[in-house]
């Protein structure tokens, strides 16, 4: 199997070419501005969630999927949803919100924009 001279010169140049390049960056203060913003405060008792949401009588179970939307609060088969960022407000005040970055059920967590 012979070369081409001409075609491995083409290919070694566009890769020094790409290895060159410099890469787009966002600038520093961009990056830690938006990271400062997301505060992690606690994980979410899905549990507690619908007892506090409803009343005690309520309990939290997850419709069989994995995802972030699996959870209901649930009494005498009537299935209503859980108000994730309610919990967090409730726990840690105004500025608390709810994320579910893994996205599985088990992946909800309170956050702080302050």
């Amino acid at each position: 199997m012979m070369f081409n001279p001409s075609t491995v010169f083409t290919a070694l140049l566009g890769a020094a070419a790409f290895i060159a390049a410099p890469a787009a960056a966002a600038p520093a203060d961009e990056i830690s501005g938006s990271l400062a913003k997301r505060v992690w405060l606690s994980n979410i008792d899905v549990q507690s969630a619908c007892k506090e949401q409803y009343t005690n009588e309520y309990v939290a179970i997850d419709d069989g999927s994995n995802g972030c939307g699996a959870w209901q609060c649930v009494l005498n088969n009537n299935r209503y949803s859980v108000n994730m960022d309610g919990y967090c407000v409730r726990h840690h005040g105004g500025e608390a919100y709810a994320s579910c970055g893994g996205g599985t059920k088990w992946d909800w967590q309170c956050h702080d924009r302050s």
